[in-house]
């Protein structure tokens, strides 16, 4: 009874790995450096017309476990007037899970401004980019499942004097590799991710983002993660 009143507890504030980490359409300043944080946590997932509560129960990737919000560092350095190049480092725990308890990852990027109008007090910006990632997760004294990705997004934002209200557009592909060491792997698991966010982000000088996003397989696309992120960012230099 116990470990079923935990479980649903741990549903309401679950989270999924994301692939792109936040961040504005527009670059980073040429020569500086923009570091922080976010913190991704699933609203929903699932079937949405399967109810509110088998929703919840599939809000995770992996099945062996109830997935905690995940917590990610970034930082990205502007490269010039139209490009900037971005690292994070990702982690995520999940509990009540036999194999596969922590999840830790790399991401990095590099992010091109291909327009960039002002009209009056706004600034309209649509720029892409391409990311690539590798995860390891596991438990201790088990073999390591390993998970690679790479992706493709596109924004387009609205700039003002101090806010930045982005719409992001991504395509990404993941490999899962089970149990790396194990005497027999089991075939490598290759899947498609589609997703869209809405985002604002506070500019001059840059601190906190809120963003809702949703990520999904594009062939089932009524089946996946609604998430909610916050961000922390500042610029140095």
């Amino acid at each position: 009874m116990k470990r079923a009143v935990l479980t649903m507890l741990l549903l309401g504030v679950a989270g999924c790995a994301t692939v792109v980490p936040m961040q504005t359409a527009s670059v980073v300043d040429q020569g500086r450096l923009r570091v922080g944080g976010q913190l991704s946590a699933a609203a929903y997932c699932g079937d949405l017309s399967g109810g509110l509560l088998l929703g919840l129960t599939r809000c995770t990737e992996y099945p062996d476990g109830v997935p905690l919000p995940e917590l990610r560092a970034n930082a990205r350095y502007g490269l010039g007037s139209r490009f900037d190049v971005g690292l994070s480092a990702q982690a995520q725990v999940q509990a009540l899970a036999p194999e596969r308890v922590f999840q830790f990852g790399l991401t990095s990027d590099v992010k091109g401004e291909l327009l960039r109008v002002e009209d009056g007090s706004l600034t309209h910006v649509v720029s892409t980019g391409l990311l690539g990632g590798a995860a390891l997760s596991g438990r201790f004294g088990l073999p390591l499942w390993a998970q690679l990705e790479w992706g493709v997004p596109v924004f387009y934002g609205v700039q003002l004097a101090r806010w930045e209200f982005v719409l992001g557009l991504s395509l990404s592909q993941r490999l899962l590799v089970s149990k790396l060491g194990a005497a027999a792997p089991l075939p490598p698991i290759d899947s498609a991710r589609a997703g869209i966010t809405l985002g604002v982000f506070r500019r001059n000088p840059a601190s906190w983002a809120l963003q809702l996003s949703y990520l999904a397989d594009p062939t089932r696309f009524a089946t996946g993660s609604l998430q909610l992120q916050f961000g922390w960012f500042f610029d140095l230099g």
